[in-house]
């Protein structure tokens, strides 16, 4: 079926048609409890065998990166098949939402708030995530909930990207955010020293952003419930269609003020999304067609990670030796035959730079600072994130002597430095229409060649916390990280910076084209 797509299983039927999906019949391991093997790698502590990072690696290594359906899962689900490596791509993403082009995506995003459509309230007899329900009194987290570990992890983040769903008690105004959702399981990975069977059984951990200027909508209010000293309700799904999964990290909308986000999703769909009340939560609706729903609230109360949760110093930072809010569940419905779809992390960098589910989160970013400089009057092509927020390559729709001014590539980059994530991100380029972005090797050519170590860069120690601590990421040893630092470099043409003419880079020189095309009819 075209877009738009009621469910995530609708959207993965069309992908596998496509060719873009996997069915893995063998047994593969997520999480064997009758294997405790020690984590490997040089972290400490135990983890039930696994295999579910190897597995994405694998079908990195693969033509098109497939998404992959494991059938017959070793874990506490075996009944559940789990979804791996749903949004490792742009493309992919796109397609999800109907779409052919970063470009329409970003012009989407600026017509959704003139264009909404209030969402439509179904009833919990058709609403397909109420099949199955499972009231607090007979919850077990252990037995109900899929628990997928991924190799060289202390802590189970097998909940990892879920969709957090809030409400405004005031003007009743729906928030969809992004989090990582964990699991209870044994203090510092150290099986002799499990949680309470209370905490298990019934509670989780949640990554909430608390610091830095990209507060999230969760965390604004979460810290508002803080200072009140009560919980805050809200509701995380699991496998829902693209759309939602895009909608939920942009935030170039104010919000509560900027109304219901259900009615900009409706926008982007052109129709009215389903969606069903909660159990447990008075007025807060969820998408009727998700795959599984976790209804609680978040308590004003913290567990601290294990000091050393990954498999590298980064990983180990941004999720270890840190402190995070607990979820208290209350209820969890989902479809009678569901899948499970927590789009697993998966470190990038073998195979390409790109994770399970990392495109959604680039795309977000990339459309959200495509649009902020549109508006300042920046001829921008494209942003492109070629490791996360690490490296932001800009590219312009002019270069050289068609730049309005000189040094008009520093000033784009300037302005980008002043935005959202990218005010930490160590690295800005600059470059011309006629490199592409995504190319790390034209990236790079661009540098070399058309830019100079001093006089095309611009370089600050800001006085504010790093890339991690804008993430929302702190050390709870040292404190605060130290101040960011960050480079702009210009690697447009330098004309007129430094030359007043520059043969273009991009396609051979009119001689040479001719010659290329007599060799190629020559040896036809």
């Amino acid at each position: 079926m075209p877009y738009p797509y009621l469910s995530f299983r609708d959207w993965l039927l069309e992908e596998e048609q496509r060719g873009n999906v996997l069915r893995i019949s063998a047994p593969i391991k997520c999480g064997d409890y009758a294997a405790i093997v020690d984590i490997g790698n040089n972290i400490s502590g135990k983890q039930p065998e696994t295999e579910v990072r190897a597995l994405v690696r694998y079908l990195h290594s693969l033509q098109g990166k497939p998404a992959a359906i494991i059938e017959n899962p070793v874990y506490n689900r075996p009944d559940i098949p789990v979804v791996v490596n749903p949004w490792p791509m742009r493309e992919r993403v796109l397609h999800g939402m109907g779409l052919r082009s970063k470009d329409e995506l970003c012009q989407k995003i600026i017509k959704i708030p003139g264009q909404r459509i209030k969402p439509l309230r179904v009833s919990k007899e058709i609403a397909p995530c109420k099949q199955v329900i499972i009231p607090e009194d007979r919850l077990d987290l252990r037995k109900d909930l899929p628990r997928v570990w991924v190799e060289f992890q202390q802590t189970l983040w097998s909940t990892f990207n879920g969709t957090v769903i809030i409400r405004d008690e005031e003007s009743g105004a729906h928030s969809l955010g992004k989090l990582r959702l964990g699991q209870y399981e044994w203090r510092d990975a150290n099986p002799q020293d499990p949680y309470p069977e209370e905490r298990v059984k019934q509670h989780m951990f949640a990554a909430i952003l608390r610091h830095g200027p990209r507060l999230s909508n969760t965390g604004k209010q979460y810290l508002k419930h803080v200072a009140e000293k009560r919980p805050m309700p809200a509701a995380f799904t699991f496998g829902d269609p693209a759309d939602i999964e895009m909608l939920a990290p942009i935030k170039t909308l104010p919000w509560p003020e900027n109304g219901d986000e259900y009615e900009l999703l409706g926008s982007l769909r052109k129709e009215p999304v389903e969606v069903v009340e909660c159990e447990t939560i008075p007025g807060l609706m969820v998408p009727a067609h998700t795959e599984w729903v976790i209804e609680g609230e978040f308590l004003p109360e913290d567990e601290k990670m294990p000091a050393y949760a990954g498999e590298d110093n980064f990983i180990g930072f941004a999720l270890g030796n840190m402190t995070y809010p607990i979820f208290r569940v209350t209820c969890m419905t989902h479809r009678r035959d569901a899948l499970w779809a927590g789009n697993l992390s998966s470190v990038g960098g073998l195979h390409g730079n790109e994770g399970s589910h990392s495109a959604l989160a680039t795309l977000s970013l990339e459309v959200e600072a495509i649009n902020h400089l549109r508006d300042l009057g920046f001829k921008v092509k494209d942003v492109a994130l070629l490791a996360g927020p690490f490296l932001t390559v800009l590219q312009l729709e002019v270069d050289g002597a068609a730049k309005p001014y000189p040094h008009y590539g520093q000033k784009a980059g300037m302005a980008l430095s002043a935005y959202g994530v990218h005010r930490s991100s160590p690295y800005i380029i600059v470059v011309g229409s006629d490199i592409d972005p995504h190319d790390s090797s034209q990236v790079l050519w661009a540098v070399a060649m058309l830019s100079v170590p001093i006089s095309s860069s611009i370089t600050a120690a800001k006085d504010f916390p790093g890339i991690g601590a804008m993430l929302g990421f702190r050390n709870a040893e040292r404190g605060t990280e130290p101040p960011a630092e960050q480079m702009i470099i210009d690697a447009t043409t330098p004309v007129p910076e430094r030359y007043d003419s520059w043969r273009p880079r991009s396609e051979p020189a009119e001689w040479e084209q001719k010659a290329i095309e007599h060799i190629r009819k020559k040896l036809l």
